[in-house]
Formats: C-alpha cells, sequence, structure tokens
C-alpha cells in the first residue's frame, strides 16, 4: 500500500496538473469503486463541470475538493495509483496515447476508473487488486468520514514536544506503535522498518523502555526518513507510480526493508535478518539495533 512519502509525491503532481481543470465525465469498469460515492451515474453528475480546488492529503489519502458541496475522498488501497495522461477505450481496454511507462509500463495498465477533464486530459485510477475507492462526501462531513476521524496526528507536521506526548502511557512494541495509524498517520512497514534502522533501534523494543533521547532519535529519523522519501518520488517495490507513470527512485537507497541477507550498510559486521511482528515482516540489523 503507498505510504505517506508515495502519496505525498502523487498530490504534488496531481496538485501542479489538476487545479483549476473541471471535471468533464467519468467511466468505470469496477463498480465496487465507486460504491461509496453513489455509484457511476450519481458519481458523474456530482462531478460533471465542477472545478477542482486543490488537491491536499490526509495520511494516506488523497482529497480532491470541487466546486459546491461535496469533495472527493480517495483511497487508492493494496495496488492502486492515480495517473495522469491521455487514454483511448480500444478493444475493450484503455491504452495511453502518450509513449513510455503511461502506455508500456504493465503496472499502469489496470485502469478501473477514468475521469475526463475540459483540457483533453484524463485522471485515471490503476488498480491491479481492485481494492481502491472513491468516496463523494458532504463538505462539512469529510471530518467525520470513518477513514480519518480517528487519525493520529501527520508526522511531518508536529514537534517533537508534541511527539513525545503521543508515548505518554503508551505500551507495545515500537515497530507495532508508530505503523498504528491512530497513533501517527502515514507510517507503513516500510518507512517503520528504514526509521528504526536509522534510529538504532530493534523493531520488538518495548515503548514504554525509551527515554527522552531515544525518542527524539526517533522523531528526527522520522522526519529524515519521510523527506528524503519524498525528495526520491518514494519507493516502487510493487505496483506504486508517479502520476506520470514512472517509478519512484527511494528503494533504491532502502537501509533495511528487503534488504535481507545483505551486510548491513553501517559496516557494522551486521546482515539484514527478517522476522515477523504482528503478522508483518520487519527487516532490521542484529548488531547496531538493539532491544530496548
Amino acid at each position: 500500500m503507498p505510504e505517506l512519502p508515495e502519496v505525498e509525491t502523487i498530490v504534488r503532481e496531481l496538485r501542479k496538473d489538476l487545479v483549476g481543470l473541471r471535471f468533464k465525465d467519468a467511466w468505470t469498469d469496477w463498480a465496487k469503486t465507486l460504491h461509496q460515492a453513489g455509484g457511476l451515474e450519481r458519481f458523474k453528475k456530482e462531478i460533471r463541470n465542477k472545478k477542482i480546488l486543490s488537491v491536499r492529503r490526509r495520511a494516506k489519502y488523497i482529497v480532491l475538493d470541487i466546486e459546491g458541496r461535496k469533495t472527493i475522498f480517495i483511497h487508492q488501497k493494496m495496488s492502486g495509483h492515480l495517473l495522469y495522461g491521455k487514454w483511448v477505450f480500444k478493444d475493450k481496454k484503455w491504452t495511453s496515447t502518450i509513449a513510455g511507462p503511461l502506455r508500456d509500463d504493465r503496472n499502469n495498465q489496470y485502469i478501473r476508473v477514468i475521469m475526463g477533464l475540459n483540457n483533453g486530459y484524463q485522471l485515471a485510477l490503476a488498480d491491479l487488486r481492485r481494492f481502491g475507492k472513491i468516496i463523494l462526501v458532504d463538505d462539512k462531513k469529510v471530518d467525520d468520514l470513518k477513514e480519518i476521524r480517528e487519525l493520529g496526528p501527520e508526522p511531518l507536521e508536529i514537534s517533537f514536544s508534541e511527539f513525545k506526548r503521543l508515548f505518554t502511557n503508551k505500551k507495545g512494541r515500537v515497530k507495532q506503535v508508530i505503523m498504528d495509524p491512530h497513533f501517527i498517520a502515514g507510517i507503513g512497514n516500510i518507512y517503520a522498518d528504514e526509521i528504526l534502522w536509522r534510529a538504532n533501534l530493534h523493531p520488538i523494543s518495548r515503548v514504554e523502555h525509551l527515554d527522552d533521547k531515544d525518542l527524539k532519535i526517533i522523531y528526527m529519523a522520522m522526519v529524515s526518513i519521510l523527506k528524503s522519501a519524498i525528495k526520491h518520488k518514494g519507493s516502487s517495490m510493487d505496483d506504486y507510480r508517479t502520476p506520470s507513470g514512472t517509478k519512484g527512485n527511494f528503494q533504491n537507497l532502502h537501509k533495511a526493508y528487503h534488504r535481507t541477507g545483505e551486510k548491513c550498510s553501517r559496516k557494522d559486521g551486521g546482515v539484514i535478518k527478517r522476522l515477523k511482528l504482528g503478522g508483518r515482516s520487519g527487516h532490521f540489523c542484529p548488531v547496531h539495533q538493539v532491544v530496548k
């Protein structure tokens, strides 16, 4: 699933392309994607000729503010990613008319939703597994959506003192805690591994055993890793692509995630190991990442 850096990359690129444009039409071959938007026909009626006012992110979700009383809320889920380009429907499938990754990369070819724009381009949702969903919600009820109303704070928008307060009376394994979206938003498996590798902490460390110095190191690692991942347009480990169809680059800079069996780049003699924690994989260096 795209995490904060991937979604932020998509939002920043789409913001440049979409703001000020108007929706003209919509299409889908998978009704469930638009179920919470009232179905295809209602969705088309609600968005037609509406200007896109802003594109923003909350945690791993994309929010399109449009004219009128509705807001479009997009959850890309496991394999979904938004694309911006031009497609034609031919031989029962959408084919990009723009040469390059939009046309040639297989991960960009599973088009489930197309939204036409008044400049001749289209906004598309490519989604191999068909788990993505688009919700149409009243402007005043966006913050009441069950998907976001209980989310924790944004990791790049809080100070260290605010971050530290989150751990007051908190218990649990550090990796599971920072991956909990109700605790802090947008951090998944990839960036939890990378943050803890940078912070020298084993993923099974207990947060109730961490002191202020440990929390400061985690906070600084979190901010640094997330900003760097955004700069490099996220991690394309599987399905994720940018709106232009290209891969992100941060996967080439991973130090722990999916590096099992490789020598730790700290050159401390460690070899990256993998463990299971709460049903998820964790990757760590057994030498410099200590258990607390």
